[in-house]
């Protein structure tokens, strides 16, 4: 993938093993060696970065990159409309899947109930820049022994050879596409409430504060995860972690 360009992107790097792409980005960033719109692209990562600063598992043939976004003036949720995106590229590209893939709030997509896609969105105000990181398991063969149960990829699923580049190609045309659409306040809760994975599941959410637990009815126009926490009271959540789902 080291000769990947994209419009979207000024810039776009690429690293064999870097700890992670994120932390690349922001290394790039501070010390001002790239500008603009870039995207930071690895074969592999050392220590890739899940949800809550856990370990990405990130071998060799998967889809390793941060996406860099100069100047972006959002305020819906990003990680949401990013994994959008993802699911419609995937679907377009593999329609056979399309049915048994599914959006998990707040930033996972999930294939026949296994996790395929991490996404982690960050803003760094202080230098204007917006960071999406985004992994997605396209040609791993094998997992570890603890991640067998709960993660796969395109080519255990389809049993077949997947063209990264092609996947990429794809996502960035449609990022590009929706973006517009994105910054004036306007997120697909349609489109993410069809394929969501935890649509009227009884979901346990950890606030940090607090837990909750209540039927999902999907999203809000900011993302939010909309629970009902009695008969009649749907209450938005902005932000937390699905501890289970039944």
């Amino acid at each position: 993938m080291k000769n990947f360009k994209h419009k979207l992107f000024d810039e776009v790097l690429y690293f064999e093993n870097p700890d992670s792409t994120t932390r690349k980005a922001n290394e790039l960033i501070k010390s001002k060696e790239a500008h603009g719109n870039f995207l930071v692209i690895a074969r592999e990562q050392s220590a890739g970065i899940g949800r809550k600063k856990n370990f990405w598992f990130s071998p060799k043939d998967g889809i390793w990159m941060t996406a860099a976004l100069y100047g972006l003036s959002v305020e819906s949720n990003l990680t949401i409309f990013t994994g959008i995106c993802i699911h419609k590229s995937l679907s377009k590209l593999f329609p056979e899947i399309e049915g048994n893939l599914k959006l998990k709030w707040p930033n996972d997509i999930f294939l026949n109930n296994k996790k395929l896609c991490g996404i982690l969105s960050s803003h760094l105000s202080a230098n204007k820049y917006h960071l999406l990181g985004i992994g997605i398991n396209t040609s791993i063969d094998e997992f570890p022994q603890e991640l067998t149960d709960i993660a796969t990829s395109l080519k255990k699923e389809l049993n077949s050879e997947i063209n990264n580049l092609t996947i990429l190609n794809t996502l960035f045309d449609i990022f590009a596409e929706d973006l517009p659409d994105f910054i004036e306040g306007n997120i697909d809760i349609k489109y993410f409430k069809r394929n969501s994975f935890l649509l009227n599941k009884t979901v346990e959410l950890d606030t940090d504060f607090d837990k909750f637990s209540g039927i999902s009815h999907g999203i809000n126009k900011q993302g939010a995860l909309l629970l009902e926490l009695k008969e009649g009271m749907i209450q938005p959540f902005y932000a937390g972690t699905v501890v289970s789902w039944t």
